[in-house]
């Protein structure tokens, strides 16, 4: 089974964050798994501004085009938080795309009756909320909290940085004492947060389990991977992920300069 495993992290930039990400995940493989985990070319900025939020989701999209006319991956793992690309490689893919927050609003149900998520910043408040609902968990999120790291590229330091480490932890502990005091029962920390989490071993707070974002996105992956050998499908093509026509593709494919669609 081969996984593209694609983040948001610049390669330039956040080499730490992104070798953390690839340890945590080689670990969770199972054995004839091969994760390979892909930042972007700019790195995300400033995420959590939907205008470059957009630009950063291009590249995602662009990825998972050259994995549809490449083929040779199993799945397209969106190791992003804010669904990336999600609905337009559903349309386009004929292999499982599988979401990380998608996967750790879903299983945290499965844990608790409601659960709390740990941002960077107070502009991703609304975001996760907005996502959350959409996967209609709306009654079941208690509250997205956040912590004081507004540039999210200064995470690349907590991973060589002993200082750094523990000033993060101390503010993702306040962040989830306050999602527990709102009713939260299980706890989603994503991104460069949840790889150092993972590599200290902590998957509790104040006794209410955390989720290992990456780990888990990796199991989950492996099922639906599973799934799709077994039954042949992995997406609907009923309304939300129908695909294109194909010679409506080929007509994009001019018009917009994409290679990857050329051939519908």
């Amino acid at each position: 089974m081969r996984l593209w495993f694609q983040l948001l992290a610049s390669e330039s930039s956040m080499q730490n964050s992104i070798a953390a990400t690839q340890t945590i995940a080689n670990k969770a493989a199972s054995p004839g798994t091969k994760i390979e985990v892909h930042g972007t070319r700019h790195g995300a900025l400033g995420d959590d501004y939907r205008l470059l939020w957009n630009y950063d989701s291009r590249e995602v999209i662009d990825n998972g085009l050259k994995v549809r006319s490449g083929g040779g991956y199993d799945a397209f793992v969106i190791a992003n938080s804010l669904d990336p690309g999600l609905i337009e490689l559903r349309e386009m893919l004929d292999v499982p795309v599988v979401s990380l927050m998608e996967v750790c609003c879903h299983t945290a149900c499965m844990m608790g009756e409601r659960f709390g998520i740990l941002t960077t910043s107070d502009k991703f408040i609304s975001r996760f909320r907005e996502m959350a609902f959409g996967y209609g968990l709306r009654d079941r999120l208690a509250a997205v909290e956040a912590i004081r790291f507004d540039d999210i590229r200064a995470m690349n330091g907590v991973f060589d940085s002993v200082a750094g480490a523990e000033a993060l932890l101390a503010q993702l502990g306040e962040a989830a004492r306050r999602a527990i005091d709102k009713g939260a029962e299980v706890l989603i920390a994503p991104g460069p947060k949840s790889a150092l989490l993972a590599s200290r071993g902590i998957y509790k707070i104040e006794g209410v389990p955390l989720l290992d974002c990456y780990s888990l996105l990796i199991k989950m992956t492996e099922a639906l991977v599973a799934m799709h050998r077994i039954t042949g499908t992995c997406v609907s093509r009923k309304r939300l992920y129908k695909s294109p026509p194909a010679a409506l593709l080929i007509k994009a494919a001019e018009s917009y300069g994409v290679d990857e669609l050329k051939n519908g």
